[in-house]
């Protein structure tokens, strides 16, 4: 498996290997190549598996950013649906980790909705912990039928300590 940010290339591939509603890969490149954010995807050859966000930006959620200032935020992390169950997941989180960690920064949080324990179990197997930090948030998506959807979302913040003597201490 190679984990890498998308380029040009990888998103004419990506888009046309793994078809998305509503042009979220693109929109995820875009800021991208704007410096907000690094697009990671993670691939098996021509094949993607999954891909996730780093927000260079921090946390997005107003309370989280206000509890964990100098945090980067992991989002929008996605794995295909055959590819579940295979450490993909857990690779793309590894990648976004020691990415923030290159690049200076020595905490990394996770929003995990509420209703999303599978996440929640991956996230503290991986060492983030609970800080009981809550942020509500509201957005739209587009389903495979093209039908627009409305939710809102509970998500409980997770943070993990990317320093050095952290991981010495292990």
């Amino acid at each position: 498996m190679d984990i890498r940010p998308c380029t040009d290339a990888d998103l004419r591939l990506l888009c046309s290997r793994w078809k998305t509603p509503g042009g979220v890969h693109e929109r995820h490149h875009a800021r991208h190549l704007a410096g907000e954010v690094a697009y990671l995807v993670a691939w098996q050859g021509q094949e993607p598996l999954g891909s996730g966000v780093l927000q260079w930006g921090g946390c997005i959620g107003s309370n989280a950013r206000a509890a964990y200032p100098d945090a980067v935020e992991l989002n929008h992390l996605q794995v295909r649906d055959h590819c579940r169950g295979q450490g993909v997941g857990s690779a793309l989180i590894a990648a976004a980790e020691a990415l923030a960690a290159q690049t200076g920064r020595h905490q990394m949080a996770v929003g995990v909705a509420e209703d999303n324990p599978d996440a929640e179990r991956l996230y503290r197997r991986l060492g983030y912990r609970s800080t009981g930090v809550i942020d509500v948030s509201e957005y739209d998506w587009i389903t495979a039928e093209g039908t627009v959807r409305h939710e809102t979302e509970h998500d409980h913040l997770l943070v993990k300590d990317l320093s050095p003597t952290t991981e010495r201490a292990r």
